[in-house]
């Protein structure tokens, strides 16, 4: 399943951009009246109450006959919730909160808040003069002309699965879950990050026109210099052969070809030793983890430990590490041993207690 943050991520981004873009030409003319916000307390997750936050703030002139809509997901309770306020004084803010109980997944989620109110007409027209904009008649006309009823928008971009439930969309999302290493009694094997974006082809493509480019610089140091001046990013070619080592090894992994994947993730290790502390942050983890479940399928507990234990003092405090120190736990219940298993559930649940599939399978294993 592709994952939620691929396309949303990019249309976030295009959307922030062109919104920045309207409301900047927007705001050399009419000052802005309002400001609002939404956002979740709590990571979604599916059956569970969570609460929608929802701030609206008067910049000129106060706010009468406020009315707060939100727009959820089809099946989801309530379907519409609403709320009102008599007046917002200009100058200060007001929250409204609403709980909502998801009903289903949702890997790509949004949830709109909708404010509607009357439009303060007379203090920013009162705003434009006291600036004293060259074109304030211009404006002026401009604001009587608008509607008696203004509307602002806000939305919430969610992810939600069956094993989790994903606010704000972060980097440290994994969606994919081996089932064949799936202790007995657990609902899921251990999980691990796949690149969704990039295919198995590019990776391959990626890393071979790296090799080719590594070659040419190192027979001629000029090289370098000469395709950063044609607008060549160098250290983007590299993050791109290092996330295709990583690929390629995972691709390898689920077809059981475990040999060729020890291969590539130690080529990686090996090129993430000299890589910049960017590129080795986000790699370094998904990379230890799936070194892990590699030798877990081999066969191989005791190195499959060591592995995961290495990666989970990478850095500790990492979020990510609740997906290690999950792999851990099952791994130790594959080997009998549920006393540390259950230690291991419960610090990956001290970095998130909302992991939905974790708190169920740490509440199976507390009864066995």
């Amino acid at each position: 399943m592709k994952l939620a943050s691929d396309n949303r991520f990019r249309l976030a981004i295009v959307f922030w951009l062109f919104s920045i873009s309207i409301a900047g030409a927007a705001t050399q003319e009419i000052p802005a009246w309002f400001s609002m916000s939404a956002k979740l307390q709590a990571p979604p997750q599916v059956n569970v109450p969570v609460e929608v936050e929802v701030s609206i703030e008067a910049i000129i002139g106060d706010l009468n006959d406020v009315q707060i809509d939100l727009l959820v997901p089809a099946g989801w309770a309530p379907a519409t919730p609403t709320a009102r306020a008599g007046v917002i004084e200009a100058g200060k803010k007001a929250k409204f909160s609403f709980t909502v109980t998801p009903n289903n997944p949702l890997p790509n989620g949004s949830i709109v808040a909708e404010m509607r109110s009357q439009v303060p007409k007379a203090a920013i027209k009162e705003s434009i003069r006291a600036s004293k904009n060259p074109q304030f008649q211009s404006m002026l006309d401009r604001v009587t002309a608008m509607p008696a009823i203004g509307e602002g928008f806000s939305d919430i971009s969610f992810a939600l699965f069956a094993e989790e439930g994903f606010y704000p969309l972060t980097g440290d999302m994994w969606i994919c879950y081996d089932d064949r290493l799936k202790p007995e009694g657990m609902t899921r094997g251990p999980v691990f990050f796949r690149e969704t974006v990039i295919t198995p082809f590019q990776a391959q493509t990626d890393v071979e026109m790296y090799d080719k480019l590594e070659r040419l610089l190192k027979s001629d140091p000029t090289v370098g210099k000469s395709l950063e001046g044609t607008g060549v990013d160098l250290v983007r070619k590299k993050a791109d052969q290092m996330l295709g080592l990583y690929i390629l090894g995972t691709e390898a992994f689920l077809k059981g070809d475990f040999l060729p994947a020890h291969q590539f993730l130690n080529r990686l290790q090996d090129e993430l030793a000299s890589a910049s502390p960017g590129i080795s942050h986000i790699l370094a983890i998904p990379a230890g983890n799936l070194r892990g479940l590699v030798f877990w399928a081999q066969g191989d507990r005791k190195a499959a430990e060591d592995s995961l234990r290495k990666t989970f003092y990478l850095d500790r405090k990492e979020m990510a590490q609740r997906y290690v120190l999950r792999n851990i736990g099952l791994l130790m219940l594959d080997s009998a041993d549920k006393a540390t298993a259950r230690e291991m559930f419960r610090l990956a649940l001290d970095l998130k207690p909302s992991y939905s599939l974790l708190q169920n399978e740490f509440n199976k294993l507390k009864k066995l």
